[in-house]
């Protein structure tokens, strides 16, 4: 067998130039990357407030009992602002009081970092309500989305007074202000 005195490994330049086409194409893609992270997050967000109101909704009309779906920080009490941001919970609410009581269903909690995205209602909306016939309480509601890209990277989940539940990518002007 004859050997070839020629190499078959790379020389330190080529190598260097590949390091240097490696990095910028790295580079180039961070921001897009960092981008797609926050509509994901976003989108988790909403997907998983969808998803709380529509439990709300069907545990509703199954049980003849109201749902409440309200703000909370920590998992066990309602805050008194409309601010989403931290999470939220879902109970029954046996005694109809509009309160959580210890001796109400606690049926679902939600948390989330609040560093990176706020959840606001429209009107300061501190619960929704669903009665036994799927139907929300009050005036429709607008939970606004935002993060630090601003309004044109928001959303909004929209609930009717009939219950249904709907979302959008357009935000009134100034609501992420």
């Amino acid at each position: 067998m004859r050997h070839s005195d020629k190499s078959c490994g790379f020389t330190v330049m080529e190598l260097m130039i590949t390091l240097a086409i490696l990095a910028t194409l790295a580079l180039m893609t961070l921001p897009n990357m960092k981008r797609l992270i926050e509509s994901n997050r976003m989108l988790s967000a909403k997907n998983a407030l969808i998803a709380s109101l529509q439990q709300a909704r069907a545990d509703a009309a199954s049980t003849t009992r109201n749902n409440v779906l309200c703000p909370s920080a920590n998992g066990r009490q309602c805050l008194t602002a409309g601010d989403w941001s931290k999470g939220w919970l879902l109970y029954r609410d046996d005694n109809r009081n509009g309160r959580f009581d210890p001796v109400e269903s606690l049926l679902h909690v939600f948390t989330m970092d609040s560093s990176n995205l706020t959840v606001r209602t429209s009107d300061g909306r501190r619960k929704v309500t669903y009665r036994n016939q799927g139907r929300a309480d009050g005036a429709n509601a607008r939970f606004v989305f935002c993060d630090a890209r601003g309004e044109s990277f928001a959303g909004q989940v929209v609930i009717a007074n009939s219950g249904r539940i709907r979302t959008t990518d357009k935000v009134p002007v100034g609501a992420c202000g």
